[in-house]
């Protein structure tokens, strides 16, 4: 595909210049990253690469491996996306239960269908007249709607008979679009898949075919229509005749796989995209010719671990995703970082950047603001050049792994601790990767390190409930503590899923997943008595450092540091509830308050609060003077939720971290 010349223009209006700029909220100077949990889908002519987000629609020209526009960035999830076999059309499942017919030329909407239910998998007939999708029915029913792709009017819908239904389920079209098949759970098994085929003149269900043992993740016809060709997780592939619908190949002896994707080019070849894994290793992609087993591409993406959801022929979820089509064409997500593209005729991978993929949880500006760094779920720290919009890892060191968690000292040094194996680390972001400082015995990833404010302290927790406590500077533990663990009876059990210190360092609070709650004294090596309270949910310091706030069935309630005693009449001026922020600041009766983020500038003086506005879709942030109560501005977000807020030191920008997977740098200038 890498030679042929492209018969779909670049879109009319497409953008131009810096890419962190376009489509942004008013108010926002730039958008950083592209957005999670991506969906893609190839052109016909293979020389356009769609991926779907969670900020919107991202259409990439793979000749300069360059995004070209971005479109429906109101949706908050993309759930699948597919090229029309014209290439005149995108069809997109969102959020919100509604999927979009798009022109490829200008993004403009040609067709809109809303949903009762959550519409998944989508893809275009062959001759291009419908498009289907899968409906998640929470009854368990396996439903397959299909529109007229011009004017988004039902031609019919599938239901299967006394069959369950999985998340995602693959579609596909026969050639001739007299069948149209999907997947759905064995009624006898949680685990097993079957296939459901339909005629789509008489709208009845004319075979259900089992065989596979796992869940079914991509279907296809070949290209004369005589056969049903699918790929599971348990690593076969099966073969069906269409008049019979009789098995009459297996294809297997893959190894320990993920999924494996098969896929017949225009000439009938039937290869297969086959996502290995190893847990003691990086997890590999291969494409072989399944006839003659040639194996003809082969690449290691990041991770031990890695967890799959099945879009169509494109699985993936938690930044994982793979794509295999016209049994040429592959475009795989690496490291979470980049995506990589392959094409049968080209076979030099080509990659580019379209990261960070998963959503940032925690972000912090350096010192000298020129910096910001984010803590990415389950992934690495990454740092931001607030110039260039520019991203690279705090800690540019393989073995460090990709489990990562950011912290800045009192002295304004950033430090980061990574996870990887049973062993946590502690280096100096952006330094010379040499490690501060290494822990064994840290055989789970659930509750994050800590580091004192004063950067001398460096603590984690095993599995067994033990918390270390180490010297920085010297290298050594200095205290031992065991949490105790409450007996559970489900597959997680208890472990401490909390660790952090008080302003002061004197303190370490360690919290495990049955809300027990304990307090240790790092002068003394010792616990204090357990917090009052039952099933402790909530657990912070006040950024004053004078008492500890805490969260029970009775609200919010606090610890006095000082006393190391309950305080029922405390009320902490830096750590105010909603009812009490809604008081002093004057905050109109439309917003309301919920479970997002909030930051106070370094000086004291603005907080800004995540709240939600009863006639807004989006997340809005609310700016306001502590002293005054003045409001100064509202900018109003992403439509997904806000993971964290941070003033720059100068109290020229806001940065706020998004489930999206982005963040969004806002202009403060105007404001203060």
């Amino acid at each position: 595909m890498g030679n042929q010349k492209r018969s779909i223009p670049v879109p009319v209006g497409s953008f131009e210049g810096d890419v962190t700029t376009w489509a942004l909220p008013e108010g926002a100077i730039a958008r950083l990253g592209r957005g999670s949990e991506p969906a893609m889908a190839f052109s016909p002519d293979g020389q356009s690469l769609v991926i779907g987000t969670c900020t919107g629609l991202w259409l990439y020209d793979l000749t300069t491996l360059s995004p070209v526009a971005l479109w429906e960035t109101e949706h908050s999830y993309t759930e699948s996306v597919a090229f029309s076999p014209n290439g005149k059309w995108i069809a997109a499942s969102f959020s919100g239960n509604l999927v979009k017919i798009l022109d490829v030329q200008n993004g403009t909407c040609l067709a809109r269908v809303k949903s009762d239910t959550s519409l998944q998998s989508v893809t275009f007939s062959h001759d291009n007249r419908y498009v289907a999708a899968n409906v998640f029915d929470y009854e368990g029913t396996s439903i397959v709607e299909v529109w007229h792709t011009e004017t988004g009017k039902p031609y019919a819908k599938f239901t299967a008979d006394d069959e369950r239904t999985e998340n995602y389920r693959p579609i596909s079209f026969s050639p001739d679009t007299r069948l149209i098949a999907s997947t759905c759970m064995a009624a006898n098994s949680d685990d097993a898949g079957s296939i459901i085929v339909w005629d789509m003149k008489s709208r009845e269900q004319i075979a259900c075919l089992s065989g596979h043992t796992r869940w079914v993740t991509a279907l296809c016809f070949s290209p004369c229509g005589q056969f049903l060709t699918s790929g599971g997780e348990d690593g076969k592939v099966y073969v069906w005749d269409v008049n019979t619908w009789q098995q009459v190949k297996c294809y297997t002896d893959y190894g320990r796989v993920y999924s494996i994707i098969p896929s017949y080019s225009p000439n009938g070849m039937l290869r297969a995209a086959i996502v290995h894994y190893d847990e003691t290793g990086p997890a590999a992609i291969s494409v072989r010719d399944l006839e003659s087993n040639e194996q003809l591409y082969n690449d290691l993406v990041w991770g031990n671990t890695i967890r799959f959801a099945y879009i169509g022929t494109s699985i993936g979820n938690w930044g994982n995703n793979v794509l295999f089509t016209n049994g040429s064409q592959l475009a795989h997500e690496c490291r979470h970082e980049f995506i990589n593209v392959w094409t049968l005729d080209n076979p030099i991978k080509r990659q580019f950047t379209h990261s960070p993929i998963a959503w940032p949880k925690t972000i912090v500006f350096s010192q000298d603001g020129k910096t910001l760094a984010a803590e990415h779920f389950q992934e690495g720290v990454v740092l931001w050049d607030i110039e260039s919009k520019h991203s690279r890892p705090a800690v540019q060191v393989e073995s460090a792994g990709k489990n990562q968690f950011v912290y800045k000292t009192d002295s304004g040094k950033l430090h980061v601790a990574s996870i990887k194996n049973d062993t946590v680390t502690l280096w100096e972001a952006d330094g010379d990767g040499i490690p501060l400082i290494e822990g064994i015995g840290r055989e789970y990833w659930s509750a994050s390190p800590a580091l004192a404010p004063s950067g001398t302290l460096f603590a984690y927790a095993g599995e067994d409930g033990t918390v270390k406590v180490l010297d920085v500077q010297n290298e050594e533990i200095l205290h031992e503590f065991t949490h105790h663990l409450e007996p559970s009876d489900d597959d997680e059990g208890d472990y401490v899923d909390k660790l952090e210190f008080s302003q002061d360092g004197k303190l370490l609070v360690s919290r495990s997943r049955s809300h027990n709650v304990r307090l240790w004294d790092m002068e003394l090596g010792e616990e204090i008595k357990p917090l009052p309270g039952d099933e402790i949910k909530g657990v912070r310091f006040c950024r004053c450092g004078r008492s500890h706030a805490y969260l029970d069935k009775k609200g919010k309630q606090y610890w006095d540091i000082t006393q190391r005693e309950y305080c029922e009449d405390v009320t902490c001026l830096c750590d105010p509830t909603w009812s009490e922020i809604e008081k002093r600041l004057s905050i109109p009766p439309e917003f309301e308050r919920f479970e997002g983020p909030d930051a106070y500038s370094l000086c004291g003086q603005y907080v800004a609060l995540g709240t939600s506005h009863k006639d807004l879709k989006s997340k809005p942030i609310d700016l306001w003077e502590v002293s005054s109560g003045k409001h100064h501005v509202t900018f109003r977000g992403p439509t997904d939720d806000l993971e964290d807020i941070a003033f720059s030191p100068n109290n020229k920008l806001l940065a706020s971290s998004c489930y999206d997977g982005t963040i969004l740098l806002w202009d403060l200038t105007p404001y203060l």
